[in-house]
């Protein structure tokens, strides 16, 4: 991962997690209100648009066992062209959230996130 200096996040990583954040599930109305208060600390070296986040420890934390460090919902990307078939990830730790990754499954990463009108939410554990 590189570093960067922490930023908020932009609108691409806003939506993408508006999106993964929508459904209701235990531990989703603290999930979301953590976002206000995420900073991206830094982004994947394969050029690939995933993100470390980092939360404010004064963020309402998720006390709800997500059973391992994975949201319970994730993004089917649906490819424009040859753009790769991928998954969006929300990763969960201690109750706060880590990390969003773009998860794809050829050679060429994708540069940027998806438009959410591309992203097909759906659950992967209860």
């Amino acid at each position: 991962m590189q570093l960067d200096e922490p930023r908020p996040l932009n609108d691409a990583e806003r939506a993408i997690l508006d999106g993964l954040l929508t459904p209701e599930f235990p531990g989703s109305a603290e999930l979301r209100s953590q976002m206000p208060d995420a900073v991206v600390l830094a982004r994947c070296d394969c050029g690939c648009p995933t993100v470390d986040i980092s939360v404010a420890k004064t963020a309402p934390r998720s006390d709800a066992a997500l059973n391992g460090p994975l949201a319970p919902y994730e993004g089917r990307v649906a490819p424009l062209g040859d753009e790769p078939v991928g998954d969006l990830l929300l990763f969960v730790n201690d109750g706060y959230m880590s990390s969003l990754e773009y998860v794809f499954y050829t050679g060429t990463p994708p540069k940027e996130w998806p438009s959410l009108d591309r992203v097909e939410i759906v659950q992967i554990r209860g």
